[in-house]
């Protein structure tokens, strides 16, 4: 994919819900997103669960996909980093309605300038419950079993997730981890990052780090269902934060 040749807007954390008034609300954001923005990256959790499966889908996501097959329709490229919150979208998605889509992180180039974009829940290396969880939940072969399963009772097994998901280690969510994040970012300017973008928290922060002589920006984005706010990162300007 070549680089944006435009602003980038990047958004994380909506958590959209069936019944959800911030899922008409996130159409909007999508449908009036200003048109110079060339490029759109979602940095994962758009849901409260998103699996891809075709069966799976409620009309909550395809609401929201067809808003980003409108978007994209009129030339914006569209980006997504899979989330604690989705579970294998690229058999579904990739291509249609996402330009690039993946499992871990992806690299852009703006203006000269390497953006480093996870969603942001392998930094807090000390939540091993987590981590333990998200081996079990990201495996293929477990995902093919579950596939087996009749359709209501995957439903069933989705409803469940969505409701443990949004209860999940709470300890690591009261207070940022910021030491956490500045080790991990450290890594990824020392590997040729200039801006490191996370989301998960749904703190928004920016600060800098700095790592074997160079030096980087980091921005945590807050979550968008609570606050409608999204970074931009314009090549003409500084990366800041705008309300939708």
């Amino acid at each position: 994919m070549s680089a944006p040749d435009g602003p980038v807007a990047l958004v994380g954390d909506a958590h959209l819900r069936e019944g959800d008034a911030e899922v008409g609300a996130f159409v909007r954001f999508l449908d009036g997103l200003p048109a110079e923005i060339t490029t759109l990256g979602i940095l994962g959790d758009l849901f409260a669960a998103w699996i891809g499966r075709p069966e799976l889908q409620r009309p909550h996501h395809r609401l929201v996909v067809q808003a980003l097959r409108r978007l994209r329709g009129r030339g914006c490229a569209i980006l997504y980093v899979e989330g604690n919150h989705d579970f294998f979208l690229a058999p579904l998605h990739a291509g249609d309605p996402f330009d690039r889509l993946a499992g871990d992180a992806l690299d852009l180039r703006v203006a000269g300038r390497t953006l480093r974009l996870e969603h942001g829940d392998l930094v807090n290396r000390g939540d091993r419950q987590y981590l333990a969880w998200r081996a079990v939940s990201k495996n293929r072969l477990l995902f093919g079993l579950f596939n087996l399963l009749p359709r209501t009772a995957r439903m069933r097994i989705v409803d469940r997730l969505e409701r443990s998901l949004a209860n999940t280690n709470l300890d690591f969510r009261t207070g940022f981890p910021l030491a956490a994040c500045e080790v991990y970012a450290r890594e990824r300017v020392a590997s040729g990052a200039d801006i490191v973008v996370f989301g998960h928290f749904h703190d928004e922060r920016q600060f800098d780090v700095e790592a074997r002589g160079r030096r980087g920006s980091v921005f945590v984005l807050p979550a968008w269902r609570e606050r409608h706010r999204y970074l931009r990162i314009d090549p003409l300007a500084e990366p800041a934060f705008v309300s939708a």
